[in-house]
């Protein structure tokens, strides 16, 4: 399992790195394609609905388009694409026979097409901003590194659960292993972005500061897919990355943290 961990982790951190780096219709790409994928896991968890109902082909492509719409859309294009996909699946409703979704069934999708797509659209915001692609490797290196510190250091000394009707994995060693290399790592990309002659927005003791902040956030949106995943009563959302589950799974940190850092941006900005 562990090494099947690493080797995902070996191919996909790169790739999110090019990503990143390649520009915005890229980086925008990556941002629907993940969207897509785990908004679709979490449809697939809904009760009562078979695979390729067309309220789940509504949810996957609206938590795609709300992912993006920092980076493709305008205030006009905005309201269209929250109101029409929300018509059009109250319209779903209306079909009758076994066909028809029941209530539950109706709220999980279009919940899961709102917590995954407006949640993870705010990188693409950050994207956007100035200094927006250090801004985006600053967020999502301190995230992979507190889920890569409260993974191992848990494994090793986890003995106080963090939450165990929630998530009986999580432990307070873990926690804090992850929030040390979270703040080491946010040193570490300020350190380097100046080193290469880049611009960085917030002095060192403001990094430490943010960095703590989403380390916070990375260990909530694990414990909120980890309560949704309960609630369905499933260990993983998926089985996409092997060694790690469902995409859902690996970027649910990445939905709050990607959130935090946008508003701590626009607000240390003013």
């Amino acid at each position: 399992m562990l090494r099947l961990r690493l080797l995902t982790a070996a191919v996909g951190l790169p790739l999110i790195l090019l990503a990143i780096g390649a520009g915005t219709p890229t980086f925008g790409a990556l941002l629907a394609v993940v969207a897509a994928v785990c908004a679709y896991e979490l449809c697939r968890l809904a009760p009562g609905l078979r695979r390729g109902d067309p309220l789940i082909v509504l949810a996957v492509a609206w938590a795609a388009v709300l992912s993006v719409r920092y980076i493709v859309g305008t205030d006009e294009q905005f309201a269209v694409c929250i109101t029409l996909p929300l018509v059009l699946s109250l319209l779903f409703m209306l079909r009758t026979g076994e066909s028809r979704p029941e209530f539950a069934a109706w709220a999980w999708t279009i919940a899961s097409a709102v917590y995954v797509g407006w949640l993870l659209g705010h990188w693409g915001g950050l994207y956007r901003m100035q200094e927006g692609t250090t801004l985006v490797l600053f967020g999502m290196l301190i995230t992979f590194g507190y889920d890569t510190g409260a993974y191992f250091t848990g494994r090793r000394f986890g003995r106080h659960k963090l939450a165990p009707g929630i998530s009986a994995g999580k432990t307070w060693e873990g926690v804090a292993g992850g929030v040390v290399l979270a703040l080491c790592v946010g040193l570490l990309v300020r350190f380097l972005a100046l080193r290469l002659g880049q611009p960085f927005p917030f002095p060192a003791g403001l990094t430490l500061a943010i960095a703590a902040l989403l380390a916070v956030a990375a260990q909530l949106g694990d414990l909120v897919e980890s309560a949704l995943k309960r609630s369905a009563n499933v260990k993983d959302a998926g089985g996409i990355l092997p060694g790690h589950g469902g995409m859902l799974d690996r970027f649910d940190s990445l939905l709050f943290t990607g959130t935090m850092l946008y508003y701590v941006s626009l607000w240390t900005t003013m």
